[in-house]
């Protein structure tokens, strides 16, 4: 409705104005052209009892939903009754609310919360505040409300910093976990601190821990990415933990550094890191994450490779590993050279390929240097006593696993890594260079169905110190002496000659749903020279007697004291001597099904199935060899069915053994097959099996997708499901079942045999429980085991997490935490929780 004599336009209904970068949408809207204003307001819906075509009002990319309006066009200020408006991921309600020239908000009776529901969960209430452009969030004295009861939580005045959605997220306080370790530290406040969202591509989040027995720890954790680029974290973390004991107390330290940098193949150059670095204790008594907290083993390597053209290549290397169960440390560099193999007598204005053009040349140069704190083995394999005898007290003993009783105890022959050991472990470091000069001869094709690959390697090593074996006849042992001086080389050359091909078979059935078996069969067979270069002649090796005792040689003459040949670069190499002449084979094995559809209306009228994906043995003879010409015979398979990951494999030892005294429980080998004597096919050395699989609805494969996240935020979601609840999935369950079987000679075996698994259950549309645990067949105990129970709050989550039982070594210990913390817009509409796991032993 048109006033022309007042210059007022009525519009009713669904109306709407549009200004500019303004839209202004309500069930009645004013226009007052001789005052420049709009002015908006809902109407009551009698039927409905309520308001409604309430004002929504639109700035540009802001949005503020309104019980009334009124806006001046020329000086660009309105005031407005009843506010809801989004700023961030915050959202601010008012009862009246003045708005100025420069879009900052002044609001009265005003609530601010992270709830996107017009009814909050939760808000901070405040008489005034004031939002600031885009900028921050100014309040005045306010207290904080849940499920509108108000708290005892408040401060004269408030601020909010907030920006506009970014990759690297929003700064904020990190609240703290509350928990106890009974055993332990006592009760503690851990993992609170402060996030920063330093710029797109950086977040760093700054925490810290405290516990009531005096413990205290500090740590610092960052993520960047650079689209296209680079992806990486920094994480380092500083532990002072004590017992609190009055009469007896202890106090330990502990560091961990981690550094992991992944970049992106551009050009001909890369730097890539996976940093791990920690005292050996810091798993055991700081980790939070599960898989850490079982794991014993650290690693970490750093590497830059760079590639000239399509030929040369070349990278530097910086690795470091320890166990922080046996206490083993060893940290090397490595480097290498190469050139990628090439046709030297290939023409380049070529058509076709000559039988000449066929050869092919590389050369690879690479070496390195390496340093371990295990200084000594006790438990070695040699087959003699080493000088002095008392250092060989657990020889021949099968080596038991090193439990410590305390975070200091060292195994062994092993000593502590410090500032002290240092120019020691560095004097005894080994460096060592290699060479190779691949030849690649023409293949050769018989019959089109086989190949022959003919070849010739010329490789060696430079070592930077040797050995020097001389037989005591005083206490009938080894001395070992290290020689330095001037670099030691050693170089062979070798010839070999490979042949492959496939076989295929089907066979078909006419009743039933199976239509036909396919198996594939791929043998191979390959022959290699290598002249005896374990002759002393050429100085690789020695021959050393190593005992007094007294028989009769294969030549019919008494001999006193067994000889060896040992490697002149490394004791516990031996050989038996002569030139290597092996004929090695292997077949390779699949099969698959073909199955006729249940259904007739399917679209596809068959279905191919795996039965085995792979079946091999593989093994080689030494034609040339003067003992033990056939070498253990290896096999493995593995199979994927009904999505049952099945995975197998093992070596059996063909030769046999007799009991003597010299070799204590494994016995003697010796040079006679088992199938010869009657005592069967040959002795299972090894074997291992694993059985898993992962049973969860079909949602639960689906990845997740929201407009709220940005691509790196919902990469980062996908790739590690296992770190969230997902309340779109009602239930998942997982095992695993690992078997392993090692036995040396006639020794009694060794075996370990465990189950783990891990699920959780949606108990309603709120809450879900989560469990993992395992069993230890060979020790008959639970495993580290968790339990936890999740409620969705909907802009809150709760977490309250149990661990009953850590290790079967370590006993029983109990810990508990309870988390209760706002959830993010992201994970809110992805419908997912981060969910927390810790560790249970105490700090002692």
């Amino acid at each position: 409705m048109l006033d022309a004599d007042k210059q007022v336009v009525h519009l009713y209904g669904n109306a709407k104005v549009k200004y500019g970068e303004i839209s202004l949408e309500s069930s009645y809207i004013r226009l007052d052209w001789d005052k420049n204003e709009v002015y908006a307001i809902g109407q009551y819906d009698s039927t409905a009892h309520k308001m409604a075509g309430l004002p929504v009002f639109t700035q540009g990319a802001d949005k503020y939903d309104s019980d009334e309006i009124r806006y001046n066009f020329k000086t660009k200020r309105a005031a407005i009754k009843g506010i809801v408006t989004q700023q961030g991921e915050g959202f601010v309600q008012g009862k009246t609310v003045k708005k100025d020239e420069e879009d900052n908000l002044y609001i009265r009776n005003a609530i601010y919360t992270t709830c996107n529901l017009s009814h909050p969960h939760f808000h901070i209430k405040a008489s005034k505040i004031k939002v600031v452009g885009k900028k921050e969030i100014i309040s005045g004295p306010f207290h904080f409300e849940l499920n509108d009861i108000p708290l005892p939580i408040g401060l004269p005045f408030g601020f909010f910093p907030y920006s506009q959605p970014k990759e690297a997220g929003k700064s904020g306080i990190l609240i703290p976990t509350y928990g106890e370790e009974p055993s332990g530290r006592g009760f503690y406040l851990r993992e609170g601190g402060y996030y920063w969202a330093a710029s797109e591509h950086i977040g760093i989040r700054f925490t810290g821990q405290i516990y009531s027995k005096g413990g205290w720890g500090l740590g610092a954790n960052s993520q960047y990415n650079k689209r296209y680029r680079y992806a990486g974290s920094f994480n380092v973390a500083f532990n002072r933990n004590s017992n609190g004991d009055e009469f007896n107390p202890t106090k330990r330290t502990d560091f961990a550094l981690q550094w992991s940098h992944t970049p992106r193949s551009l050009g001909n150059s890369s730097f890539s890191a996976s940093v791990n670095i920690a005292s050996n204790s810091y798993n055991q008594y700081n980790n939070f994450n599960t898989q850490q907290y079982l794991s014993n083993t650290i690693g970490s390597s750093v590497q830059y490779t760079k590639n000239v053209g399509q030929i040369f290549r070349s990278s530097i290397s910086l690795r470091i590993n320890q166990n922080t169960t046996t206490r083993i440390f060893d940290a090397g560099t490595e480097f290498s050279l190469g050139l990628n193999q090439f046709q030297p007598f290939k023409r380049k204005s070529a058509v076709g390929d000559r039988f000449m053009d066929q050869f092919r040349l590389g050369l690879d140069f690479s070496g390195g240097i390496s340093m371990t704190n295990q200084i000594a083995d006790p438990y070695t394999r040699y087959e003699f006593d080493v000088y002095p005898r008392e250092t060989n007290s657990q020889r021949g003993i099968i080596q038991k696993p090193f439990i410590p009783t305390n975070a200091d105890d060292l195994p062994p022959g092993v000593v502590a890594v410090n500032a002290s050991t240092i120019p020691m472990l560095w004097e005894k470091a080994q460096t060592k260079f290699n060479y190779s000069l691949p030849i690649s001869l023409p293949n050769i094709k018989l019959n089109r169905y086989i190949n022959i690959t003919p070849g010739i390697s010329w490789s060696g090593n430079m070592y930077t110190r040797s050995y020097k074996y001389t037989y005591m006849k005083s206490d009938s042992t080894v001395r070992i002496d290290t020689v330095g001086g001037l670099p030691k080389f050693n170089s062979q050359i070798s010839f070999s000659a490979s042949m492959n091909t496939r076989v295929f078979g089907t066979a078909r059935f006419k009743k039933g749903r199976l239509e036909a078996l396919r198996h594939t069969m791929v043998p191979s067979i390959s022959v290699s020279y290598m002249p005896d270069y374990s002759d002393p002649a050429y100085g690789y090796f020695q021959d050393v007697r190593i005992n007094n005792r007294k028989f009769i040689n294969a030549q019919g003459v008494e001999q006193v004291g067994d000889i060896r040949r040992l490697s002149t670069f490394d004791p516990r190499i031996l050989s038996y001597g002569g030139a290597s002449g092996a004929i090695s084979f292997g077949i390779q094995n699949t099969l698959e099904a073909k199955l006729k559809t249940k259904s007739d209306t399917a679209t596809k009228q068959n279905e191919k199935i795996s039965l085995i994906d792979n079946f091999g043995i593989n093994g080689s003879y030494n034609l040339l060899a003067k003992e033990y010409p056939l070498s253990n015979i290896g096999f493995n398979a593995n199979s994927r069915v009904k999505e049952f990951d099945i995975n197998i494999g093992g070596s059996i030892d063909p030769y046999s053994y007799v009991k003597d005294a010299a070799f204590f429980d494994m016995g003697r080998r010796t040079n006679e097959y088992m199938f010869g004597k009657g005592e069967g096919l040959g002795r299972l050395q090894s074997f291992n099996l694993s059985i898993g699989r992962r049973f969860a609805p079909s949602a639960a494969k689906k990845p997740k997708t929201s407009e709220m996240g940005s691509d790196a935020q919902l990469k980062q979601i996908n790739r590690n499901m296992d770190d969230y609840v997902d309340w779109n999935v009602p239930w998942t369950f997982s095992f695993s079942y690992q078997f392993s079987y090692n036995r040396m000679g006639l020794a009694d075996p060794q075996k370990i045999s465990g189950l783990t698994f891990q699920g959780d259950v949606s108990i309603s549309e709120k809450w879900k429980f989560s469990v993992s645990s395992g069993y230890d067949f060979k020790y008959s105990g639970l495993t580290y085991t968790n339990m936890s129970v999740h409620r969705d709050l909907h802009c809150w989550e709760m977490n309250f997490n149990w661990t009953p039982i850590a290790s079967p070594f370590f006993g029983r210990a109990s810990n508990y935490s309870f988390d209760l913390r706002v959830k993010s817009s992201l994970l809110q509409d992805l419908k997912i929780s981060r969910r927390r796991s810790f560790y249970d032993k105490g700090g002692f």
